[in-house]
């Protein structure tokens, strides 16, 4: 069960680089990641920096489940397609990821 959750919110022109979620006691439960509002462009590397990506368009209601071999791969989101959803009023992409902590 997760014990929390980190919420992002994502404007135009917004942006994450890639990194890993390292910040857990306990690496052996995955990360949940559920996309809300416009679509975003997410990028899935490796477990070292540099080297061949993938990128996946989440659109809202995509879930990503980062567990096993790609619970610490680099992962980040390269772009909003600012405008793609009717989700929020105002445009933008929420991001809810949750994760045990302990």
């Amino acid at each position: 069960m997760p014990e929390c959750c980190l919420i992002n919110w994502y404007g135009e022109g917004a942006r994450m680089g890639m990194h890993q979620d390292r910040d857990e006691a306990d690496f052996g439960a995955p990360v949940l990641s559920i996309s809300l509002g416009d679509d975003g462009l997410f990028r899935m590397g490796n477990d070292t920096r540099g080297g061949k990506t993938e990128s996946y368009w989440l659109k809202s209601g995509d879930v990503v489940v980062m567990g096993g071999a790609a619970r610490l791969r680099y992962h980040g989101v390269d772009r909003i397609r600012f405008g793609s959803s009717t989700l929020l009023p105002k445009g933008g992409r929420i991001n809810l990821t949750l994760r045990v902590v302990s």
